[in-house]
């Protein structure tokens, strides 16, 4: 594996955590994790929003159709209204994330403090 900074962590990854943390076998583990992720889903399917304490929010919105432009080609195109994901996190997970960062700005240090 590369660097931490080129880690993803995957569903294995994630039940192999489980198995360690819970003494669970790696079969059940990982199917726990797989039903844990197919409730975050079908709740968002559904139109409801996710929250997990500590961590954030996921939840759907509705986007509108709008023009924008394909550079490439040179002229404009519709893009249709469309259901999109978007995330929230929780204020300690940008409290932790802005911890691990030190290079962190001023302007950012101010935007978490207002959020």
């Amino acid at each position: 594996m590369g660097s931490r900074k080129d880690r993803t962590i995957t569903r294995q990854n994630l039940a192999e955590a489980v198995t360690r943390a819970s003494g669970l076998p790696r079969p059940e583990a990982l199917d726990l994790v797989g039903q844990i992720l197919s409730m975050i889903s079908d709740a968002l399917v559904e139109g409801d929003a996710v929250l997990l304490s500590g961590f954030g929010k996921f939840q759907t919105v509705h986007r509108a159709a709008r023009r924008a432009r394909n550079v490439r080609a040179g002229h404009d195109v519709l893009i249709g209204p469309r259901k999109a994901l978007v995330f929230k996190p929780a204020i300690g997970l940008v409290q932790q994330l802005s911890e691990a960062n030190p290079a962190t700005t001023k302007a950012s240090q101010d935007f978490v403090a207002s959020a």
